[in-house]
């Protein structure tokens, strides 16, 4: 009991109040822009027992409800709720109730909250950038500890997504909603303008280059949109194999200090400031998928920064406009790129789970990442499948060679070197720090704003006081 005590006391005290004095930093969660915080039900417990799923019936029942708690409106929402109905079809006697809350942020706080009051769901989805939050909160147990060894086979997972939640060699969550960020185009627009829709630029001057012919030739207003997102920027420290904080970008050690001052940084920020003031970047405001979604739908943009988690509605969404859609690589710097971070979320096991619980929440996670589950999920969204056998299926189904642009994402991943950069960065104040970096962008391009040197210095100064914060709370 005094060890229980303890653990829950570090809870409130480190892992939910820290968590809690991030939550609002931005209105969109997590590395993707599929607006998976949007939609949905605000938060409430699904009613009837505990929330941590009490075992149904009479007491010498063998059947078991365990709660899911996600961040996922909408469509996503509705596709969860799929997946989950056809375990409970083919599973014995377990039943699953799904929660959709606000955002990522909301869910882990209402998770970590759930565990220290011991009444915790039993899988709860936890955008990856919450990752050393999550680890900090010591709210969770580690999937490698209750998935049986002989029952999965994680050299069939892919690798950059395995490296991102595998922290001190043990993989804290399942993958399930990963993403990288890419870049979508209009052929229509890149036909009348002269450009090779079949030739999409991939690098910065390239962008630059496309987006003054497309808008001299009438045919855009703007050349490129895409949320003022540190995902982004995050994934160009990557393709320049530049971690973004240090210790291996906090993998061997926590992270004090940033590389926001690095030549990687220049060369993101220069060119950004730049393509806004030749007014070829439409700012939509900070994390605002929404509007930058709706600038490229309506035609008003050729080209658009966004997250593969969206390219099936992006692609429908698109036809309705009367275009066509494709999709190309994030452009890198100067061509060169070494590769880029995941986004998306992962499924973490609270604790405090009783047996038979902990038990059917190894069976929903199997389930969930089984090939046929993965590739389903991969068509329907545009996440990418987090199992290379769901990959060959589709390539033996021929479904990349009908869509071509959900292709992409996939050779974006399979082309990324294993780094620490590449990795992704493992920080307790992350969702504190992506708000600095796109806060300063904002005051790049203000009129009277600093210079690109002196906004990274502002900014580099911020993030390692966020990061030393953090660390002083959790040592």
């Amino acid at each position: 009991m005094k060890l229980t005590r303890s653990r829950r006391t570090f809870i409130k005290g480190a892992g939910a109040a820290t968590i809690a004095g991030l939550a609002g930093c931005s209105s969109q969660d997590g590395g993707d822009g599929s607006g998976d915080g949007s939609g949905g039900d605000s938060g409430g417990d699904s009613s009837g027992g505990d929330s941590n799923g009490t075992t149904a019936g009479d007491s010498g029942s063998d059947s078991v409800t365990i709660q899911f708690w996600h961040a996922m409106g909408g469509d996503l929402a509705q596709r969860i709720d799929d997946i989950v109905n056809s375990f409970e079809e083919q599973s014995d006697g377990i039943t699953v109730e799904t929660t959709s809350r606000n955002s990522y942020r909301d869910n882990l706080n209402a998770t970590t909250s759930a565990v220290s009051s011991g009444n915790p769901p039993a899988l709860s989805q936890i955008f990856e950038i919450g990752t050393q939050l999550a680890i900090d909160s010591q709210a969770f147990v580690p999937v490698e500890d209750i998935i049986p060894s002989d029952r999965i086979n994680f050299d069939n997972f892919l690798d950059p997504v395995l490296d991102f939640y595998r922290v001190d060699g043990k993989l804290n969550s399942m993958p399930f909603n990963s993403s990288n960020a890419i870049m979508m185009y209009n052929r229509d627009a890149f036909e009348e303008a002269g450009l090779d829709p079949d030739s999409p630029p991939t690098t910065y001057q390239g962008i630059t280059d496309a987006a003054n012919t497309l808008t001299s030739e009438g045919v855009v207003e703007t050349g490129l949109t895409g949320p003022n997102h540190s995902w982004f920027v995050e994934s160009w420290f990557a393709q320049q194999n530049t971690t973004l904080v240090n210790n291996e970008n906090g993998r061997s050690g926590r992270a004090t200090e940033s590389n926001l001052e690095s030549e990687a940084a220049q060369n993101i920020f220069e060119w950004w400031v730049d393509l806004y003031e030749q007014d070829q970047y439409l700012n939509p405001g900070i994390e605002a998928w929404g509007e930058a979604q709706q600038a490229f739908l309506t035609q008003e943009t050729g080209m658009i920064i966004y997250s593969t988690s969206s390219i099936a509605p992006m692609q429908q969404g698109a036809a309705d406009n009367g275009f066509e859609l494709d999709t190309a690589y994030l452009p890198s710097p100067g061509g060169d790129r070494t590769g880029i971070p995941i986004g998306g979320a992962s499924l973490w096991v609270p604790r405090g789970l009783s047996d038979a619980q902990q038990q059917a929440t190894a069976e929903l996670l199997l389930y969930m990442t089984q090939p046929e589950q993965q590739a389903q999920w991969h068509t329907g969204t545009g996440y990418f499948p987090v199992r290379e056998e769901s990959i060959s299926q589709l390539e033996d189904e021929g479904f990349y060679e009908e869509n071509p642009a959900f292709r992409t994402a996939i050779d974006q991943l399979n082309e990324t070197e294993s780094t620490p950069a590449t990795s992704g960065a493992l920080m307790g104040p992350f969702p504190e720090v992506r708000t600095i970096i796109e806060e300063g962008y904002v005051s790049m391009i203000q009129d009277g704003g600093p210079s690109v040197s002196d906004g990274l210095s502002q900014v580099k100064s911020d993030v390692d006081a966020a990061l030393q914060d953090y660390n002083d709370r959790v040592s």
